[in-house]
């Protein structure tokens, strides 16, 4: 079965081409290895024809649900964006990551791989819920691991991590002189 994501562009006309697409947690399913836990996405492409290359404009808005860095949490990340990519008719091999080469007997072309593309890089590097909105329970459960974690086997901190911590670095200890004359 064709995916809904090939374009034939061979039966059209030389101009711009308009299509509208509905991205939810299916797209996403495909792909292996993705941090996308699902999707509601309204994804516009614009397909303008020339003899020599094909550019595709595509406009997205909507959410993608992903983990929270913090909390664990799934929540929904807010995205919304636009990207284009050239597609060229060569034989040739090409450098630019936003000029894809399509033989010039071709007939379609299957835009999943750079919308899967773009969608990824709406995202933030660190994803977090909005202010206030982190799971309560499972971070106070996260600083008990930390905590536990720095102890020592018999419960208590060890004495040179304790020394350490009130030790203050003399560059540090000049900074904070000039910060108490002001």
């Amino acid at each position: 079965m064709k995916s809904e994501y090939v374009i034939g562009f061979s039966s059209l006309k030389d101009g711009r081409h308009d299509y509208h697409y509905k991205i939810e947690n299916s797209f996403f399913e495909q792909f292996e290895y993705t941090d996308i836990e699902g999707a509601d996405l309204e994804l516009d492409v614009v397909l303008d024809k020339n003899p020599n290359m094909i550019i595709v404009e595509f406009t997205v808005v909507g959410y993608l649900r992903v983990m929270c860095d913090r909390c664990t949490d799934s929540f929904n990340y807010p995205v919304k964006g636009n990207e284009s990519v050239i597609y060229k008719f060569t034989d040739e091999d090409l450098d630019d990551e936003k000029v894809i080469a399509i033989l010039p007997h071709e007939i379609e072309i299957d835009i999943t791989i750079p919308v899967y593309e773009f969608a990824t890089l709406l995202l933030a590097q660190r994803r977090i819920h909005p202010k206030g909105e982190c799971n309560e329970e499972m971070l106070n459960e996260i600083d008990n691991y930390l905590m536990v974690e720095g102890l020592t086997e018999v419960g208590e901190e060890d004495e040179s991590s304790i020394e350490d911590e009130n030790e203050i670095d003399p560059r540090w200890s000049k900074l904070k002189d000039l910060k108490n004359k002001s």
